[in-house]
């Protein structure tokens, strides 16, 4: 039959490089509005697989409350919510249990999600998935972020919009989350009753409503089951699927052809094309996203970083001493500081530099400098000449004890450091690889930096 088509495939993972262009071009506009799905929270297994985490709960549920499922297929919550609750028992235990299942869960955030908080063009997730792990996500790659500022959730009987101003980024969970009262979607009627929910309350909805109908969305790893996807999108856009569709406007539904469903596929790139279908694994794809980003916008706004840097250091900034070697790492650690809104100054002048402007850098180190970060790597260890160890030497000048300015950063994994002054060779060093920022660097500096505004050098 015609709805049994082959999907064509693309020269280039999931999109050809004129789509790629396209998507990555709208990302980077703030045009397009990730949607996570389930089939994107995975947990590993100590084989190193990874799973649902929506499957393990709903084995652990059966386990839990005791209900016979069939091994084969793997349960699903829907099948256990099923069973447990048309067998006439109430709904209250079903949710407390996974409310408590969840609150004991302890695995990282998996890749995926990793991936897709690291695209700084998003600044508004929303997740139909009620665990903590997007927020867990991007706590990590986000410097700045912090769930009990940067999320919130709906629920019919509580309808919260977005915040304004809204914080960026900003996760919204659309579906509740686990600790949402009095429940949360866990099975196909509770889709029903928050998606009507959501129509209903469109009125108090209003900065949710902009963003769903004036953004594109991108839908990734099954958001919803085969029918949900289509009476979501109907709700998010509020006209009919076959009315014209602006200009260029055009929603993306990512996910592996088997789980999207035949009909749906032919519903949308036959017979409506507002929407578009990308086949494939949810997860290779999420990966493959912040990749194409990456290598088109990120490289790029490091290089834009450093074309902005002012030539000399503003005075409170904080200073960070790198080796040439180090550019990438120390260029990441201000962008990620940066983020946190944490003034940083990197020294971009020094290839140039001559007596004067010797002076004035050291001038910048034991003066106008809030606090001074030094990059310790293989290359900063391997040669006593570096510029670095004159900035080091400075910078241990200006120290006195039981006061915070020095702060040493290691980049890579060292098996010993031994070119930094005495005065510091007992310092307690961070490890940031590659310069990632973590999210307690990031609050500690901005601490830091708000007491030497506040009363000058903070006591250590």
């Amino acid at each position: 039959m015609q709805s049994e088509m082959p999907l064509p495939v693309s020269a280039t993972p999931f999109l050809d490089e004129g789509d790629w262009r396209s998507l990555l071009r709208d990302i980077h506009a703030g045009q397009v509005l990730p949607v996570i799905g389930p089939e994107l929270v995975t947990i590993p297994l100590a084989d190193g697989r990874q799973i649902p985490l929506c499957q393990h709960l709903a084995a652990a549920l059966a386990r839990e409350l005791k209900v016979a499922l069939p091994p084969d297929p793997p349960p699903t919550l829907n099948a256990m919510a099923c069973a447990w609750l048309l067998s006439g028992r109430s709904s209250k235990g079903l949710y407390d249990e996974l409310r408590e299942l969840v609150d004991v869960l302890k695995v990282p955030p998996p890749k995926p999600l990793l991936d897709l908080a690291s695209i700084t063009d998003f600044g508004l997730y929303l997740s139909s998935t009620f665990d903590p792990l997007m927020g867990q996500a991007l706590e990590q790659r986000r410097p700045g972020f912090l769930r009990t500022r940067g999320s919130s959730d709906f629920h019919p009987n509580n309808p919260r919009d977005l915040p304004e101003p809204r914080p960026n980024p900003f996760l919204f969970h659309i579906l509740g989350t686990h600790n949402t009262y009095p429940n949360f979607v866990v099975w196909e009627e509770d889709y029903i009753e928050y998606v009507c929910g959501l129509l209903r309350l469109q009125d108090n909805l209003r900065r949710l409503f902009d963003e769903l109908r004036n953004r594109d969305l991108l839908l990734i790893g099954a958001p919803f089951s085969d029918w949900i996807v289509r009476l979501f999108l109907r709700v998010a856009k509020g006209k009919r699927f076959s009315e014209p569709r602006d200009q260029g406007r055009q929603d993306y539904v990512a996910d592996e052809p088997a789980v999207i469903g035949q009909p749906t596929i032919f519903f949308y790139q036959q017979h409506v094309g507002s929407t578009r279908i990308i086949p494939g694994d949810p997860r290779a794809f999420a990966s493959e996203l912040a990749r194409q980003w990456d290598d088109r916008y990120a490289g790029a706004a490091r290089g834009d970083l450093l074309q902005r840097m002012s030539d000399d250091l503003p005075r409170g900034s904080v200073f960070i001493s790198y080796s040439r070697d180090d550019l990438a790492a120390a260029v990441e650690l201000a962008r990620g500081l940066m983020a946190a809104q944490v003034p940083v100054w990197l020294d971009k002048g020094r290839l140039s530099a001559g007596e004067n402007y010797d002076r004035s850098l050291e001038h910048a180190v034991k003066n106008d400098a809030s606090f001074f970060i030094s990059l310790i790597s293989t290359a900063t260890e391997s040669d006593a000449g570096r510029y670095v160890h004159r900035e080091r030497a400075w910078a241990a000048q200006r120290h006195v004890d039981g006061f915070a300015y020095y702060v040493p950063v290691l980049i890579e994994d060292l098996p010993r450091v031994e070119r930094e002054p005495a005065v510091f060779s007992r310092f307690q060093r961070e490890s940031l690889p590659g310069g990632k920022v973590t999210p307690a660097f990031a609050q500690r500096m901005r601490r830091l930096v708000e007491e030497y505004r506040v009363s000058g050098q903070p006591r250590d």
